[in-house]
């Protein structure tokens, strides 16, 4: 009865503390809305946006019901610092400590710098987590909460913010996927240009071959497929 107690007080706490906007504060932590698709793993970016030098940060990432933070052999979250804003790969001064979750769908994230070094001011990645969408997932928007943000600065003042909220919103389909194999490769391209030529596969998916959801399949579709692949969309077209 304690525990029940405990987890209805907690998940309350969170239903009622302020849903922040993700534009609202500087020298914070968030995670863009993003899609997902069922029975997947999928790398969130957390993004760090801050106007001071910052030597370390940490956060707590609580995930919507049923959805798991994935885990390596030895049951540490996988989660990593990127290489876009901080020094992971250069120097190795920052490092990143995973905890396994307090309750059954959160981690904590905590990097720091080991001998000064610090993320100079600006806006984008620097750690990704991964989690799992189950194959019982229900399609639709869900939360994901980020709390208990904070941002070290280089002269060890703490710049926190209590919460920030995005959506990660879950589909059955793959967004390129044309012929619904659950991938998007080179055969995609391939089932969207006899679509556009008017000889549509038995295969063909319209809601993944609508690859920039404006709700019509056409070559816009087609380039931007391509470009998800790294091809050269003049080529691909002038060898159709």
């Amino acid at each position: 009865m304690n525990k029940l107690r405990f987890i209805f007080l907690w998940a309350l706490l969170l239903s009622t503390a302020p849903m922040l906007a993700q534009g609202q504060y500087d020298n914070t932590l968030y995670i863009t809305d993003t899609l997902a698709v069922v029975n997947s793993e999928f790398t969130l970016s957390v993004k760090m946006r801050n106007s001071v030098e910052a030597e370390g940060f940490a956060f707590d990432l609580i995930l919507p019901m049923g959805m798991e933070v994935v885990t390596d052999a030895d049951g540490n979250p996988a989660a990593t610092l990127s290489e876009e804003r901080t020094t992971a790969r250069r120097t190795d001064t920052f490092g990143a400590a995973i905890l396994t979750a307090y309750l059954y769908s959160a981690v904590r994230v905590i990097a720091s710098s080991s001998n000064g070094s610090a993320i100079p001011p600006g806006d984008g990645e620097v750690c990704r987590v991964t989690i799992r969408i189950p194959a019982g997932m229900t399609v639709g928007r869900y939360h994901l909460t980020m709390r208990n943000i904070s941002i070290s600065d280089t002269d060890a003042r703490s710049h926190d913010v209590t919460q920030m909220t995005s959506t990660i919103e879950v589909q059955d389909y793959r967004l390129g996927d044309a012929n619904g194999d659950g991938q998007v490769t080179v055969a995609d391209l391939v089932a969207i240009a006899h679509h556009l030529l008017g000889h549509t596969p038995v295969v063909f998916t319209f809601k993944g071959a609508d690859a920039n959801r404006d709700e019509v399949v056409d070559v816009a579709d087609y380039v931007a497929v391509a470009h998800f692949l790294g091809e050269d969309p003049a080529q691909s077209q002038g060898e159709s």
